[in-house]
């Protein structure tokens, strides 16, 4: 985990920390103001917004990992040993088929899925409404399972364990990684926080981010999911009978 920093490092450790207020205090107020206008196709391009500009930012990270001829092993993207990377791709398997079960039980209940829709009401202009939609959010999932551990569970935690140690800097990175999260209210801030800890955990002891990106992806993709289906949403996409609230 030992190594220098350099501007770059300092520069996108500031970019991460910026990022949460940029879109808590401007992008998501925006976004949401531009949704509510039922303005056609709406959605969609902020899916690719999304995915546009978080692949640039871990493009630009590994490229100067590259040019730097730093060692994947600093971000967890080396070669572990095939017992403990199996071992994690394991869990994260097992993870996701319970989130599939947990899913499936859930839209079989009428009751469960009303909670279900309570419980992600925040994240509802983000969630897919319809069949297009939901065909680009499987994009976003795929992008934030890989980018996001790049970023926070790789670069991230590297970063700061080089001052605070392996475990502060894997607490500190989990409630960074919580508070991006906070443009979809407070309490959602924890949970962020919560989910970044068991991605870390999983990635730290598998030594590798692939299972913590498999995870990560498949939650995100999960939840998708899960709304798009609870919302019955079957019928052609037409954007101006987008759901919004």
């Amino acid at each position: 985990m030992a190594g220098t920093h350099g501007i770059f490092d300092h520069v996108l450790f500031a970019v991460l920390l910026l990022i949460p207020v940029f879109e808590w205090r401007w992008m998501w107020p925006r976004y949401l103001a531009i949704l509510a206008t039922g303005e056609a196709g709406i959605r969609l391009r902020f899916y690719r917004g999304v995915i546009l500009e978080t692949w640039l930012l871990t493009l630009c990270l590994l490229v100067f990992w590259i040019v730097n001829g730093r060692p994947w092993s600093r971000m967890l993207l080396g070669h572990p040993s095939f017992l403990r990377l199996a071992s994690g791709l394991a869990v994260a398997v097992l993870l996701a088929g319970f989130l599939r079960w947990q899913r499936e039980r859930t839209l079989a209940r009428p009751e469960a899925i009303e909670r279900a829709r309570r419980a992600m009401a925040c994240a509802e202009p983000l969630l897919p409404h319809t069949r297009a939609e939901r065909k680009v959010f499987w994009i976003v999932s795929a992008t934030a399972g890989i980018c996001e551990e790049i970023l926070f569970r790789g670069f991230l935690i590297w970063y700061l364990a080089v001052w605070l140690g392996p475990i502060a800097a894997i607490v500190l990175s989990s409630l960074i990684f919580g508070a991006g999260h906070i443009y979809l209210g407070l309490a959602q801030t924890p949970r962020a926080a919560l989910a970044g800890l068991i991605f870390a955990c999983l990635a730290f002891a598998s030594g590798s981010l692939w299972p913590a990106i498999l995870l990560h992806a498949a939650l995100d993709w999960n939840s998708g999911e899960l709304w798009f289906c609870a919302q019955g949403a079957t019928r052609p996409e037409a954007p101006s009978k987008e759901i919004h609230g």
